[in-house]
Formats: C-alpha cells, structure tokens, sequence
C-alpha cells in the first residue's frame, strides 16, 4: 500500500509540466533496448514527452525506451512515472517545435474519426 502511494506521488509530481500536452489517440510501439517492440497508445504528447497506455505490465522510472513517433521514427526516451498500464516519458532531445507540429497534425490525420 505505502508503495502505491509512493508511485501516486511519483505521478503526480511528473504531473507538472514544462509544456502543455495535447490530448491525442495514437496506437504505436515501444521499445527497450535489444527486445522486441511493444505495443503501446500515445494518450497526450508534448515536445518535451509523452504519456501512454501499455497492458504489457510496466515500465519502471528511469528505463530508457525507443517510441515510434509518425515522421520522425524512432525517439530515445526516459521513463519518468509508471504505474500499471501507464506511464510518462521525457524524451532525452526534445521534438523541434516546427518538427513537433508536423508529428502532430500527422498524428491528427491517424486517429480515429467520431
């Protein structure tokens, strides 16, 4: 129990954003490195991270992952929070703001319509 409570803090804190994020419905992949791909759906993102859904189990604070982002490939990542099926990662240089608009209307353009 005391240590859910520490992860609820852990989450909350990572809460507090350098960025806004914006709300989006991406499924993708992630990947940590020298293992298969896992499937994962982006739930926000922002230049400077993300937050995701993942039913494989969880990522632990401070794993280093691979997310596959529309246009740009694959980004390196650090997992900031992780509960059971989510978590939020920093990635390690952030999107270029022109870059990160691009992703994101391409993003836009694959999510699910009404």
């Amino acid at each position: 129990m005391a240590e859910t409570a520490k992860q609820l803090g852990q989450h909350w804190q990572a809460q507090r954003r350098q960025s806004s994020r914006e709300a989006v419905d991406l499924p993708t992949r992630a990947s940590r490195p020298g293992r298969e791909p896992l499937p994962i759906r982006l739930v926000d993102i922002s230049p400077l991270g993300l937050h995701a859904r993942f039913q494989g189990g969880t990522f632990q604070r401070g794993e280093h992952l691979q997310i596959a982002l529309p246009l740009v490939g694959l980004v390196q990542a650090r997992v900031m929070w992780g509960l059971r099926g989510c978590f939020g990662c920093q990635f390690l240089v952030p999107v270029d703001a022109r870059c990160y608009l691009d992703v994101l209307a391409a993003i836009r353009k694959s999510e699910p319509t009404g």
